[in-house]
């Protein structure tokens, strides 16, 4: 679909405006390949299968992705950027925004849960999951529908990725599904506010009750992992959780160098966790009841008996609200070189919207961790229970 059909088609709707080059990144980039590109995305996988078809009734091509969980994290397809294309997304940041057709292959089929990525030369992605606010009806039906998502809305990781060099957009397939896409291109974001106010309006599932794992051995939900080079490495590797298992391999250094001017190459890095496919949950009734609780072992920089780990425990809500504990002496029993130790964060740490506090969380959307100064962690059995 170029810019001229999407126009044609949302003529209710205005175009933002854009200048020469603006307009020629924003209708120039068809995302799905073609001819030899296509055959090195599709196939039978150990996780997922891809296959290109055509459908009889629009006459066009369509790919087909289905995906089933096992004990491994999950899988990507990689759309590789076109050649002869602009690789600097940094321009139309503010203004464009992909556009895709979506649709489930039938009723019996799960909910699917898909990331998109943006990923810079590097492998490093800024990404969002779909959601309500992205498609009129929420979750996706065995109706062709299409799917806007503004680049302003790939928050997740975008500090420490390099929109000016983007690389690919990648799928991200979570949990089980099987759906059709077809028309995936970049494009002036258009806002369809009556979407977007329905979503606003969709209530929080109700507060799930039980213990929900986050990382036992692997995770189906998580962004921000990943072997970034020296300065920082959030992984998981064989020997790192307890006893001998898999374990969440957390390894950073983001103080300056020493004797010179340059600042950290980066500030901070955050990895998020979902249990529910990035649904949001009401709040518990009793946060005090509530907790984050997880394994910790510290190998790296030893803060001392008294001083708190250079980690922040956080919670997003659907809004965008972010809460943040450090992670002190208060959650964490004992010494905290060398050894593993329990870790229970009560979710009354948090602050929670309230007639004072209106700016408060209002829904829990994912669980994350924020890492600064220098560090080096193994994290196992990561669950939230309410």
């Amino acid at each position: 679909m170029t810019l001229l059909t999407l126009a044609s088609c949302s003529s209710s709707r205005k175009l933002p405006a854009l200048n020469e080059s603006q307009a020629f990144m924003l209708d120039s980039i068809p995302m799905l390949p073609g001819g030899e590109q296509a055959e090195s995305i599709t196939g039978k996988f150990r996780q997922h299968q891809c296959s290109f078809e055509r459908d009889s009734v629009l006459q066009t091509d369509v790919i087909r992705l289905r995906w089933w969980r096992n004990e491994n994290p999950a899988h990507s397809i990689n759309l590789p950027w076109p050649d002869s294309t602009s690789q600097n997304l940094e321009e139309v940041e503010d203004i464009g925004g992909i556009s895709l057709f979506i649709k489930k292959t039938g009723e019996s089929q799960s909910d699917p849960v898909l990331v998109v990525e943006v990923a810079d030369v590097e492998g490093r992605s800024s990404s969002i999951s779909l959601s309500a606010r992205h498609i009129p009806v929420f979750p996706i039906d065995t109706n062709w529908q299409e799917v806007r998502i503004p680049f302003t809305d790939f928050t997740r990781g975008r500090i420490q990725t390099d929109w000016s060099r983007i690389a690919s957009m990648n799928l991200t397939m979570e949990h089980f599904g099987e759906v059709l896409i077809r028309d995936f291109v970049v494009v002036p974001h258009i806002t369809r506010k009556k979407v977007e106010r329905k979503a606003r309006k969709r209530p929080p599932l109700e507060t799930p009750s039980g213990r929900f794992f986050l990382f036992e051995e692997n995770t189906s939900h998580v962004w921000g992992l990943g072997d970034f080079g020296e300065n920082r490495r959030f992984t998981i590797n064989s020997k790192r959780g307890r006893d001998k298992s898999l374990g969440l391999d957390m390894e950073w250094d983001f103080q300056p160098i020493p004797f010179s001017r340059e600042p950290a190459p980066i500030p901070h890095h955050i990895v998020g966790f979902s249990w529910n496919g990035w649904q949001s949950v009401m709040p518990p009734e009793k946060p005090q009841e509530s907790h984050i609780i997880f394994k910790l072992r510290n190998i790296g920089v030893n803060q001392g008996p008294s001083q708190a780990l250079p980690i922040q425990v956080g919670v997003a809500d659907a809004q965008g609200h972010r809460a943040m504990v450090e992670l002190s002496q208060a959650y964490i029993p004992g010494e905290t070189f060398g050894k593993w130790h329990e870790c229970r964060v009560p979710l009354s740490a948090f602050d929670w919207s309230t007639k004072e506090s209106p700016n408060g969380l209002g829904s829990i959307a994912y669980i994350f961790f924020q890492f600064s100064e220098k560090g080096h962690v193994y994290i196992d059995d990561l669950y939230v229970r309410f």
